[in-house]
């Protein structure tokens, strides 16, 4: 799914392991975008961040939401590929102590499926 300022891509790794991968700017015009591209996800969910450039409040409830809502069914999402920017605004928030954050994408991964 791609809108003008946000892109989000879905994929099955396998019957239990989801990925979405988010790009461009996450923001209240476009959180529900990724909101609603989560609540298709598995319960085990990997969330690629790569290639986010901005997110605001809203962005961020809907990462903190999902992170509430996986571990709710009984499953986990982890929040990977960070950039220097996103780590220092989930720092400033304290959502680097709630969020479960992995280095890539590939160790979140292999951790999600060795659940």
């Amino acid at each position: 799914m791609t809108t003008g300022r946000l892109r989000i891509t879905e994929t099955e790794v396998d019957s239990r392991v989801s990925v979405v991968t988010v790009g461009g700017d996450l923001d209240m015009d476009t959180c529900h975008l990724l909101q609603a591209a989560l609540a298709r996800a598995r319960p085990r969910v990997a969330i690629d961040l790569a290639a986010l450039t901005s997110a605001d409040s809203y962005g961020l409830t809907v990462l903190l939401a999902t992170h509430r809502h996986a571990q709710a069914a009984g499953g986990r999402a982890l929040v990977c590929g960070t950039g220097d920017l996103m780590r220092a605004l989930f720092r400033q928030r304290g959502l680097d102590r709630v969020l479960e954050l992995r280095a890539t994408l590939e160790e979140a991964v292999a951790e999600l499926r060795a659940l």
